[in-house]
């Protein structure tokens, strides 16, 4: 691989690339997420959450203590509802603009700062930028920033933290290690302790690994201090809130069972523990084969350049991390894609011959291959009562994309990034419009409100907050996590309470109806993978 022995400060060919090739590519990459906000609706569950407790942050003017359909939230603090806040003085309130927009701009910004990093750790601006372009180019990445989700955010800023621990490490000053605090700090208050978890462990890995065991330069008073400042300052607001207001059970569940409990003994997204080995394969396509092939290569023979150290430390914490509880989701592993790409721009730029390259190239055709296939057969996209959507052409495309990688073996980078970028465009703006007939809760919710009196009240069996963030007024809401916990809740509540309506999906509507209970259903729509009905009791 292209990469020095140790980490410099490089000081290589930075003249190959040009300033403005890499601000366009960043530019480029938020063009290509950002206005899918005009093709579709937040969706469940993730999306109209997280713009729920921003719009009710805005009209509560309570910025401390999240909340949703009026109730304290404790699943995340609270940097990216401030974002989603901010944002939505551009875009004329809290809608899916105001929620995509801090998501695709953290994923033009991260492009633009691994171009940066990896500059600083390798001194070759054309690896540089085929490390931005990799990144830009797999497939999470892509989505991630086109969703209004708080993981492109942290990946952002705990790569943020990794640059300023590289720049301490290649040369900087004190003032770096300043910045890698903050970043972790600010990574912290948008999702927890692997705010600071993640940069850190995998900085201890890499001095262990490299023989660099001065950890107190990791650990310097003035980092303390502003990560102890930024997280300090809303953390001790949020304390006194909670216990001036009874909130003691709200501070308990986001301190300690959203953080320790969470990670120990998951309660949800049981997966097993070889998950992210697999996610990986899928989520960094189509550059994970040659991650792969790297991987078997680099391990097999045990030598590894102090870069590649940096780089693998960053990578397999992250992986092993999150395996360890039973909880995962493929989101989570967001933050190591950085160091992937970076490790596959150095593995393109010094190998283009010998089966470890040619390996990978295969597998890529032939992924293209079946996948175009499958696209040319099924024919058409289309959900019960939505348009269809024809995918002949697209999987024609794809199937063209492999015959111009298999003719190009020893130079698939053009036709593999034309490949993506075709995939990406026709995802973002042929296929999302008919996946939003199918996902959205809007037209279900806004028939709903038909029903409706100022006074009526709804009730819901299974939490959403699209019902309410689409709806106009708060939902009566249960404390089980499913239907099935608190359906005999839901149905006292409707039978006692006088101009009374429900949420419930059809198949808990059938077997009401068969227990005798005299359900009347006002709409219905497919939601999802689940049939929504707005019903009243007749009493």
């Amino acid at each position: 691989m292209c990469i020095p022995g140790t980490l410099s400060s490089g000081g290589g060919k930075r003249g190959k690339v040009k300033w403005t090739k890499i601000f366009l590519l960043s530019f480029l990459f938020f063009l290509a997420v950002f206005p899918q906000s005009f093709l579709r609706d937040l969706w469940e569950p993730d999306e109209p959450r997280f713009a729920l407790v921003a719009r009710e942050m805005i009209q509560t003017g309570d910025f401390v203590m999240p909340h949703r359909n009026n109730k304290p939230y404790p699943d995340k603090p609270p940097l990216f509802f401030w974002a989603i806040a901010l944002s939505s003085l551009a875009t004329g309130g809290v809608n899916t603009m105001a929620a995509m927009l801090p998501s695709a701009m953290a994923g033009g910004f991260l492009v633009l700062l691994v171009f940066f990093l990896a500059r600083r750790l390798i001194g070759d601006d054309e690896t540089a930028f085929l490390s931005a372009l990799i990144l830009a180019t797999s497939f999470k990445i892509f989505w991630q920033a086109s969703h209004a989700q708080i993981d492109m955010l942290l990946a952002f800023l705990t790569t943020l933290a990794m640059f300023g621990f590289v720049r301490r490490e290649t040369g900087g000053g004190k003032r770096d290690v300043l910045l890698a605090w903050a970043a972790m700090a600010l990574a912290t208050l948008s999702k927890g302790p692997v705010g600071f978890i993640l940069p850190i462990g995998a900085m201890l890995v890499y001095r262990r690994w490299s023989g660099k065991r001065r950890y107190r330069e990791l650990f310097t008073a003035g980092g303390i201090g502003v990560f102890s400042g930024i997280v300090g300052c809303w953390l001790v607001l949020l304390v006194v809130q909670g216990l001036q207001s009874g909130q003691s059970a709200y501070l308990e569940n986001i301190l300690f069972k959203q953080t320790v409990v969470r990670f120990a003994r998951s309660w949800h997204h049981y997966q097993p523990v070889y998950y992210f080995f697999k996610v990986i394969l899928y989520d960094f396509f189509p550059w994970s084969p040659f991650l792969v092939s790297l991987i078997i290569l680099k391990f097999k023979k045990m030598k590894f350049t102090d870069t590649e150290k940096f780089l693998f430390s960053w990578l397999l914490f992250v992986l092993l991390f999150f395996s360890i509880p039973m909880g995962k989701r493929g989101l989570y592993i967001l933050p190591l894609y950085p160091a992937a790409a970076i490790l596959v721009a150095g593995f393109f730029r010094e190998r283009r011959d010998g089966r470890w390259f040619s390996i990978p190239v295969k597998v890529v055709v032939v992924v293209y291959a079946l996948f175009g296939l499958i696209l040319v057969v099924k024919g058409h996209l289309s959900f019960p009562g939505t348009a269809s959507v024809s995918l002949l052409w697209p999987g024609l495309a794809c199937i063209g994309a492999a015959f111009w990688v298999f003719f190009r073996q020893k130079s698939p980078l053009v036709p593999i990034v034309a490949a993506q970028l075709m995939l990406f465009l026709v995802a973002g703006y042929w296929v999302t419009p008919v996946l939003n007939q199918n996902n959205s809760v809007r037209p279900f919710v806004k028939k709903n409100m038909t029903f409706l009196d100022a006074g009526s009240k709804v009730a819901i069996a299974q939490y959403r907050s699209a019902h309410v963030f689409y709806g106009d007024r708060n939902l009566v809401e249960f404390p089980g996590i499913s239907e099935s916990d608190n359906i005999a809740n839901f149905v006292s509540f409707l039978k006692k309470t006088p101009d009374s309506f429900g949420i419930l999906s059809q198949t808990w509507v059938t077997r009401l109806s068969k227990m005798g209970i005299p359900i009347q259903v006002l709409n219905e729509r497919r939601v999802g993978n689940k049939k929504l009905c707005f019903i009243r009791i007749n009493k």
